[in-house]
């Protein structure tokens, strides 16, 4: 017994779970071999010392909701074994990292140790995407062979950042939420050292921003902006009155792909009416379980009427918002969305009630699911492993205690 509580110690689960948050953004399948362990500790944990699992409270529902309706979506799949597959190394690990780190991660200290944990993973990622971005003909071979732009419409653009995320959208995913955790903390950051540690990391992560030329990671920011302006210090809303300034005086790529927005001129546009639409069919004719959990890549060739090159295949529906009742059904879909918005809702609990470090966690709360909310729009970057590991581990570490009180 004694042996027992030793391996199974809660500095030994911390220790886990530190390397987990650590490793998320740098490979999509490392991760698991501190996750695994967390998720076992944790287990014998509680019950040598009957420790009471915070779940995520009234909202949790929601998720336990989801969390079974997709699963009983792989029992349509055009492939049930790999549905099955998909389901516990995506909504299941989502589940486990969710739970460990709104129960273990309660304190004050532990939540700022989480985030030093998550600036150094930043850090090497950013690095990273720097080294690559520098070697413009692995830069330039990789853009082509991932259709990544259009060169017709974009024939100067050559370069866009993705580091280790493996594509400049999930990338510009992955640096708004960055950017929305750390913009209250380096805004409420009392200690001049630190402040400026922390301004300097949000302008690298803002330029590296803007060199993934995601056109909805850049409106994604516009809504973090926005959010500042209102919740936080009005003067935020200047900001959008350089735009038009920059864009008078600067004519680079970054500002043809910003202007491209308006024009509907390249073939991104097309080709995400088309998804959505053949997104709605599948919708419309499985209603109640979708087409499976990570099944959309299967079934989208039968309701393609878009794309003519057969051995393009399309993994996701650029739209949060069908690509997930496109998957588990509308009930699911219901479910998952009252529980995604939940966390803004307590985040906005905490920044409203609570103090000091507390209250910089429910504002930063608030801004990850705004930005992840209209990034979601016009793409569905959760749909990466990483990205939505990053997302819901962020979110927990951010309203874990709202919910352990009595506001959850």
């Amino acid at each position: 017994m004694v042996m027992g509580r030793r391996i199974c110690s809660e500095r030994n689960i911390l220790i886990c779970l530190y390397l987990t948050i650590f490793l998320l953004p740098l490979s999509s399948w490392l991760f698991y071999f501190a996750l695994v362990p967390a998720a076992l500790l944790s287990m014998g944990d509680i019950f040598l010392t009957k420790r009471k699992v915070n779940y995520g409270g009234k909202w949790g529902w929601f998720g336990g909701g989801f969390l079974v309706c997709s699963f009983l979506s792989v029992s349509g799949a055009a492939d049930f074994f790999f549905s099955i597959f998909n389901w516990c190394f995506l909504p299941l690990a989502y589940a486990f990292l969710y739970v460990l780190i709104s129960t273990y991660f309660a304190g004050e200290e532990e939540k700022r140790k989480a985030l030093y944990v998550f600036l150094a993973g930043a850090v090497c990622v950013v690095i990273w995407g720097v080294i690559q971005y520098a070697d413009a003909g692995c830069m330039a071979r990789d853009l082509n062979a991932e259709g990544w732009v259009d060169p017709e419409r974009f024939p100067l653009l050559r370069r866009r950042m993705f580091s280790t995320l493996g594509n400049p959208n999930l990338f510009g995913a992955y640096l708004l939420m960055l950017i929305s955790v750390f913009a209250p903390f380096a805004l409420g950051e009392r200690n001049n050292k630190r402040k400026i540690l922390f301004a300097g990391f949000l302008f690298v992560l803002s330029v590296c921003l803007a060199l993934t030329y995601s056109r909805g990671a850049w409106i994604s920011l516009a809504g973090i902006v926005l959010c500042l302006a209102v919740f936080y210090d009005k003067r935020f809303g200047l900001v959008f009155l350089a735009v038009p300034l920059i864009l008078f005086f600067y004519h680079g790529q970054v500002a043809e792909r910003f202007i491209s927005l308006f024009s509907g001129e390249d073939t991104s546009l097309s080709l995400r009416l088309a998804l959505w639409e053949s997104t709605i069919a599948m919708i419309e004719e499985h209603p109640l379980l979708g087409i499976g959990w990570g099944s959309y890549w299967l079934a989208y060739p039968e309701y393609n009427f878009f794309i003519e090159d057969a051995s393009v295949v399309i993994f996701h529906a650029h739209d949060m918002y069908l690509h997930i009742p496109a998957e588990v059904g509308i009930p699911g879909g219901i479910l998952y969305f009252l529980f995604f918005f939940g966390q803004g809702v307590m985040s906005w609990r905490i920044w409203r009630r609570g103090k000091g470090t507390m209250k910089l966690f429910g504002l930063s709360g608030m801004l990850l699911v705004l930005s992840a909310a209209i990034d979601g729009i016009g793409d569905y970057a959760l749909f990466s492993c990483p990205v939505s590991c990053c997302f819901w581990a962020l979110s927990a570490l951010c309203v874990s205690e709202e919910r352990r009180g009595a506001a959850g």
